[in-house]
Parts: C-alpha cells; structure tokens; sequence
C-alpha cells in the first residue's frame, strides 16, 4: 500500500512540469520486516521502517535499514485487543528512543502503530505522544485518512518530519553544518562543522541534550570517513520547559533521567507571536552572569564553561513561505495550538543551542584517585564561587556534570557544568515548598523527600558526598572493574526507585 502511494505521487508530481521537485520526497518502505537494525546494539526487532528518498527514485523496498536513517517506524499486530494495542505502542516507545540516539538532527519523531486493520499515526514529541484517530483500513474512509498522510509526509517542508533544518550533512564536506544562534541576535547564526559527539539524546522523553564536538573552521577538503575534526568547542544542544509549573510542591525532574513529564501540573503556553526572554532560569544567562561575576580569578579558568554563541533556535521557514523567514522553535511548532485543557498538561519547550568552551571529559576519564581528587575540589570551588559572588545555586551535581579537563602538560582541572536546574537566588527566591531537581542517585533527602525547607548550598554538598560513594563503589574510572550494578548492595537502590524509597535507603545508609 505505501508502495502504491509512492508510485502515485512520484508520477503525478513527474508529469506536473510546475511542480517543485526540491524538498520533496517519496515515503518507502525497508525490504526487511520483523529485523534489527544493522547499527543496533541490541536483539530488539522492527516491524517495518520507512525513509524518505528523492522524488525521482525508483520505487522498490530499501536496504540496509538502520536507526541512522530511519524515517519512522511501523509496529503491527494481527489483533487489535487492548494487549496487542498496548504491545504495540510499547515497541515504539522503545525503538523511537534509538532514532532520537543515532538522529542528531530530530526534533521529534513519527510512528504509526497497526493491530488488525486499525492503523494510529503517533508524534512523539519531547514530553507527551500524540496520537490520530483510528483509521481503519477495511473501510473507504479509513485509507483515504492513512493515503492523506502518506502525501503529507511526502509534500510538507522537511522540518515537519520531525528533522532540524539548522542542522544538516554536508556531503561535499563530510561533515555536519549546525547553525548556532549569536549571543546577541538568535535570528542571525554562526556556522560550527562537527562530526562527533560527546552526549546523545538518551530517552524517548525529556531535554534530549545533545552535546557535539564542533569547530568553526571550515574544512578544506572533504573529512575523510573515520577522521574527526581538530573541535575546539562543545555544542549543546536541547530543549528547556519556558514556563514554568505553577506548583512547585511537585516534582520537575529536567534531568534525562525523568523519563516522563512532571505530573499534575499545569502549564501555561505564551500567546502565538510572543518573544521570548532570558528568564531566571535560562542557562545562557546564567553562565554570562558567572563569566562576568568570575572575571578576574585566574584561579577558576576552565571550571566552569564560558558562552562563545548561543540562544534560542530559529526554523528557517523558506520553503513553505517563500522567503527568509524563520520562526522560534517551539512545542508549538511541533504540535500547533492544541486547546486549552490539553495545554495544561503539555510543557511548552523551547529549543536551544549554544557553543562553549572548554571541552571537558567525563568524570570517569581521571586516572587515579589524586587527579579525582583535584577534579572534584576544583569543581566544589568553583561551585562555592559561583554561589559566593554570583548568587546562583546549581542544584544538580552529579558524575555527569562534573567533568575533566586535560591540559597540554597532561595537569587536569575539575569542570562543573549543566546549569539547567540552577537558579539566580538574586531574582528567584527558592520556594519554601521546592521543586525536585537533579538526578536521583546524587539527591539529597530533602530534596528526594520534598522537605518543606528552602534549598541550600548544603543540598549540593551533599550530593558531593553521593558521587564520592558512587565511584568508590563501583571505580574510579573506566580501567577499575565495575561493580556488578544488579548487585545486591545498598548503593544500587539510589536509582530505579520512588523519591521517597531512595530518600529512606539513604538515610538508612548514613545512620548505619
């Protein structure tokens, strides 16, 4: 059936010499069914895929189906209870993780779920999934729906397939180009070149941070296959809650360890056309008031990042408009306006992206004790600084945001970085009923408990104490065999569990 379509499309839009070719393309299906991908790491198997070709393709079933190059995903049941639903939408929730992980370039994925001959077009986007009416194949009406949006994949602009059009594979280059907004005007934007990453998206829901190695020049010559570029920053890459919950006694786990939404909460999305501000909470703010209140302490170069470029990300809009236009990447843009009472329980995120320096290793790249030691004092230091002089608590320590920095002289210096969840004190008072932040296995018990305290610097201190027992449990780098994380031991009930569960194991473990 999607063949059929295909060939419709590609010979009606052939024989309209008006019609514009570029930026279209053919939705076709992988030859293999029922198989795994070929860059999967895993036994799990796809039902069907689909990829988009250019429109002057043959119309034949795909080779080599891999999560880098998959469209979207199909998963199919020949019965249509509610367990054969529910089996269904669990695969894809699994397998629309993996094209977030190898796709740097998707903002949001598409799957269609098929149990009997009702067929459920799917939207994942970053908190909640969106799902079509049934559209039953054994009726006129149903095909007519499922034929509508198989041409609409094949006619709309690219970046309503869920693709990022600021960031594109150069194949003159090798390379990709990512387009970063300036500092001082988001619409306006550098061009860095990358062709590896330190961090990929992780979950089907949440930031879906992104952290890719990038330089601004621009290769000469074609990279070869298997070469990086000579980065000299770090491109990250994500999308943040703009508004914020008007509870703050719930939990708001921005960390990707959330895998869901916060729940019970209601959001509130800005009116069509609003600009959008450098709130309280926006990082790129944050780390300019560091830079400027850290100026002048040698001390503290490269513990902390400092901005080069960045803001919110602009969609070029040209092919459907006509012009230059470009609009601020949104959940609105993803979804549209859905009404009222589904806005309360839909984040409005915003897209960001910015460059910075320095690059930074994981915690796990020190090489003995002495240099986890300097990298975790030079870290704490920082983050007593940052407090100190700029009123900003970071909220959030944990071993992935504390990194290692290695200079020429092979000396190391301790990062502290992500200051997603951390808040200008200045301008946003902690609430007495405060918000879980962070993530799990480094929280401290009041914030895992939701205390009815103000959050404090002893919060992150505490969590220092957490990621000191972290890797002494299971290494202090990635040469150290690990402890087997399915042991039984006390430390492996930090995750995995409720706030309140990890709250009580903790403190059994400090009395003990």
């Amino acid at each position: 059936f999607v063949m059929y379509v295909a060939q419709e499309i590609q010979n009606r839009m052939l024989a309209d010499a008006a019609a514009a070719l570029d930026g279209r393309r053919l939705i076709l299906p992988f030859k293999k069914t029922d198989t795994r991908p070929i860059n999967s790491d895993s036994a799990e198997r796809v039902d069907i895929g689909l990829c988009c070709m250019g429109m002057d393709s043959s119309i034949a079933m795909q080779d080599d189906m891999g999560y880098n190059s998959l469209f979207a995903l199909i998963e199919a049941k020949r019965g249509r209870t509610e367990a054969d639903f529910a089996s269904a939408y669990a695969q894809l929730f699994t397998y629309s993780e993996k094209i977030y992980f190898y796709q740097i370039d998707r903002r949001f994925v598409w799957g269609i779920v098929c149990c009997g001959t009702i067929v459920n077009a799917c939207l994942f986007s970053n908190y909640n999934v969106h799902a079509s009416p049934d559209m039953d194949m054994s009726e006129p009406a149903g095909r007519r729906e499922f034929v509508r949006l198989l041409v609409g994949w094949s006619l709309c602009e690219r970046n309503r397939l869920g693709y990022d059009q600021t960031i594109t594979f150069s194949q003159e280059l090798g390379c990709y180009e990512v387009m970063v907004p300036q500092k001082d005007n988001p619409r306006k934007h550098t061009t860095y070149y990358c062709n590896d990453s330190v961090v990929a998206a992780q979950r089907e829901f949440g930031r879906h941070c992104r952290c890719l190695l990038a330089t601004k020049e621009k290769p000469t010559v074609r990279v070869p296959d298997g070469e990086k570029l000579k980065h000299t920053v770090v491109i990250k890459d994500s999308w943040t809650v703009y508004s914020h919950p008007s509870d703050n006694n719930d939990q708001r786990d921005d960390d990707d360890d959330a895998e869901t939404a916060p729940r019970h909460m209601l959001f509130k999305w800005p009116e069509d056309g609003f600009v959008p501000v450098e709130d309280a909470r926006n990082e790129v703010r944050l780390l300019k008031k560091i830079k400027d209140g850290l100026s002048g302490m040698e001390e503290l170069d490269k513990t902390y990042p400092e901005i080069e470029d960045g803001g919110w990300v602009y969609q070029p809009l040209a092919l459907e408009t006509g012009n230059n236009v470009s609009v601020i990447d949104s959940t609105r843009e993803i979804v549209g306006g859905p009404d009222e009472e589904t806005r309360k329980d839909v984040p409005f995120c915003l897209h960001m992206r910015y460059a910075m320096t320095p690059i930074g290793e994981q915690l796990r790249k020190v090489e003995s004790v002495k240099e986890l030691i300097v990298v975790l004092y030079d870290a704490m230091k920082c983050h007593f600084e940052i407090h100190k002089r700029c009123n900003i608590l970071h909220r959030d320590l944990s071993d992935n945001n504390i990194l290692v920095v290695r200079e020429p002289d092979k000396t190391v210096r301790g990062m502290l970085i992500d200051f997603d969840c951390a808040i200008d004190k200045s301008v946003e008072r902690s609430a007495l009923r405060p918000e879980r932040t962070g993530t799990q296995p480094f929280m401290s018990i009041a914030n895992l408990e939701g205390m009815d305290i103000e959050r404090t610097v002893l919060d992150d201190w505490e969590s220092l104490l957490y990621i000191v027992c972290w890797v002494g449990t299971y290494g202090i780098n990635e040469h150290n065999p690990e402890v087997d994380r399915s042991a039984d031991i006390p430390i492996t009930k930090w995750r995995g569990n409720s706030s309140s569960g990890i709250g009580r194991e903790k403190r059994n473990n400090l009395v003990s």
